[in-house]
Formats: structure tokens, C-alpha cells, sequence
């Protein structure tokens, strides 16, 4: 997993006692929302962080194809604040990582096809994960 730099700026208690929350955090100049548990960040700290995430399922045919502007961007649901639409591009395989501007996401080992390594592509996650 790739490790990163953030800014916590906010965290929004979903369960105190279980460790359960929604983070706010600034990463490369964007400001996105988590979900993190176990949470033990602090707010107005840096902290090195990794993401995971729970795709929501699209037709295979959308990841390849709805990137035609070959955009690098998280662009947040304005009803779920731990959901995006995202666009990338594949840099590597084994695992696949896809660039989406701000954040690169490992998408593990599902491909084999060299070929597709700089390809834009749209997914879409239904809840972003945050952890120490």
C-alpha cells in the first residue's frame, strides 16, 4: 500500500466509544471526507495515512470508457460525503494503481495486459477509507 501525507482537519464522530468516524482531511490541496475506525487521528495534525475503498459496481464497459477527457480527479457525491466519482490513470499492474490526481489507489491484482498501463478510466467508490 502507498503511504501518504495529509492534513487532518476534521473528524465528525460517528461512535465515540467504538472508535468509528468521518474524516476531513487536505491532501494535495483537496479536501476530502473519510470513513476511519479504528480512528486515533487528532485534528490540525499531519499524519502519514493509507486508503482503501469500497467500490460501488459499474458496467465494466463505464470504467474503460468514461474518461474520454483523460481527467485525474475525485469528484465528490454531494449526497455521501465518503463517495466519489472517480477518474484516473492506470500507471502500473500488479497491483493496478490508478492516479486520480490527488490520491493514486491500488486496485490489486485482476489484469495482466501491459497494454492498458497509461489508460484513462472512471470508477466510481462508494465509501473511501482512511487509516493510520
Amino acid at each position: 500500500m502507498t503511504e501518504f501525507k495529509v492534513y487532518i482537519k476534521k473528524i465528525n464522530w460517528i461512535d465515540k466509544e467504538a472508535l468509528e468516524a468521518e474524516v476531513l482531511f487536505e491532501i494535495n490541496g483537496q479536501n476530502l471526507w473519510a470513513f476511519c475506525h479504528p480512528c486515533q487521528f487528532i485534528e490540525n495534525q499531519e499524519e502519514k495515512v493509507f486508503f482503501d475503498f469500497i467500490e460501488h459496481e459499474i458496467p465494466e464497459t463505464e470504467f474503460w470508457n468514461n474518461n474520454e477527457n483523460n481527467i485525474k480527479k475525485m469528484a465528490p457525491m454531494e449526497d455521501n460525503k465518503w463517495s466519489y466519482f472517480c477518474y484516473g490513470q492506470i500507471e502500473q499492474i500488479n497491483p493496478v494503481k490508478v492516479n486520480c490526481g490527488s490520491i493514486t489507489l491500488s486496485f490489486g491484482n485482476w489484469i495482466n495486459d501491459k497494454s492498458i498501463i497509461n489508460s484513462y478510466v472512471y470508477f466510481v467508490i462508494s465509501r473511501l477509507d482512511i487509516f493510520k
